[in-house]
């Protein structure tokens, strides 16, 4: 059973301790379909799947966690656990890189794969199906719309509107428009980007 496999595996760690007495770190206790990842060394966790993301939190030898998504590059995102109303599909997660040294209890494979948001990109989340303009302006010609629960890259900006890439996104469209700011929520650091009047 994988579970002896792992124990085998984690006692020629000096110090690796029994599986059962391992902890769960920003997870609910799991059920038997999924996915738990137990670290085999301590690895570092990011806000991104992108080791030049902001760091949150190193993860030490038996810590366990669920993992909910894997990029196609083979980052492995896991949900915190932790209150986030803003923060939709694979933002919500939080990633290892796949390099990093862990074992598996449950079929990898069988998690899926989801789109990671990049590292120094400001993104806007979108909630419900909205429209992309032309201008910074609801009475100007609409472009296209953004389905719910998706994002683009926020490229230019006013006080009131965010000019979106959607080839920057999950959605990898070659369009821009303009959504506005009130039907989104910002994932990322909105000073980087440039204000127009």
């Amino acid at each position: 059973m994988l579970v002896s496999f792992i124990l085998t595996v984690m006692s020629m760690y000096p110090g690796a301790g029994s599986l059962f007495s391992s902890s769960f770190m920003y997870s609910q206790l799991p059920d038997e379909n999924e996915c738990i990842l137990i670290c085999l060394d301590s690895m570092d966790v990011f806000t991104r799947p992108d080791s030049s993301a902001s760091f949150m939190i190193r993860l030490t030898p038996r810590n366990q966690v669920v993992i909910s998504g894997r990029t196609v590059d083979g980052w492995l995102g896991f949900d915190p656990g932790v209150a986030q109303a803003a923060n939709i599909g694979s933002f919500r997660l939080r990633w290892i890189a796949g390099d990093a040294r862990y074992v598996v209890d449950g079929e990898l494979d069988s998690v899926p794969v989801v789109w990671g948001p990049r590292a120094g990109i400001t993104y806007a989340m979108i909630y419900q199906t909205s429209p992309l303009y032309s201008e910074p302006d609801s009475f100007s010609a609409i472009v296209d719309s953004v389905p719910s629960y998706s994002a683009g890259g926020i490229v230019s900006r006013t006080e009131d509107w965010f000019l979106l890439d959607l080839s920057i996104g999950p959605l990898g469209q070659d369009i821009e428009g303009w959504i506005n700011a009130l039907d989104v929520s910002v994932n990322g650091k909105l000073d980087t980007i440039p204000l127009i009047d």
